[in-house]
């Protein structure tokens, strides 16, 4: 039986739609800094959640191509990034650029550059209309490996509020949905 537009509308009605603005992030503890969505300004303004892809791998017998399950793998995971508000005082930026310097240390040449555990990890929520979470994913073994330039216009500012995207890598995500 045809699914018709009274069914599409009854069942769009009762599950609702997810909408671009209903996601956070809550947590990110990284090498050289723990930020907490609650109580410290971060506010993220785009992220995406993460893909995850099962590779193909053929198998063949007797002229018959299979199509079995290989490993697991992240798309972007090598470089997943947020952007955040930037604020006034530059307190994000500059936990970022102390998590940067825990990682590598230009002037001591020293830094906590092994592999990630799973004690690194960003945490992302989709949330509700009501900001109740549905969906937590956790990104695992995550390390920063970017912190962009934040353009100034001096001269012909307008005024815009400022953001700052920083990149990180991960190994893996965990779903708790």
């Amino acid at each position: 039986m045809a699914t018709t537009i009274q069914d599409f509308f009854a069942r769009a009605g009762e599950k609702q739609f997810s909408r671009d603005f209903l996601f956070r992030v809550t947590d990110i503890i990284i090498e050289g800094v723990s930020f907490n969505g609650d109580t410290d300004l971060v506010y993220a303004k785009s992220a995406s959640l993460p893909g995850r892809n099962i590779e193909n791998k053929v198998v063949n017998y007797y002229g018959q191509a299979f199509n079995v399950p290989g490993k697991s793998s992240y798309p972007g995971s090598e470089a997943y990034s947020i952007t955040f508000f930037h604020d006034e005082q530059s307190e994000l930026r500059t936990k970022f650029e102390q998590a940067s310097r825990a990682v590598f240390d230009n002037e001591t040449s020293t830094g906590q550059y092994g592999m990630p555990g799973d004690e690194s990890v960003i945490t992302l929520k989709v949330i509700d209309k009501d900001l109740q979470d549905v969906e937590t994913i956790q990104l695992v073994g995550a390390s920063i490996r970017d912190i962009n330039a934040i353009d100034y216009n001096i001269a012909d500012g307008t005024g815009e509020i400022l953001s700052t995207t920083v990149t990180f890598s991960y190994h893996y995500y965990r779903n708790f949905s």
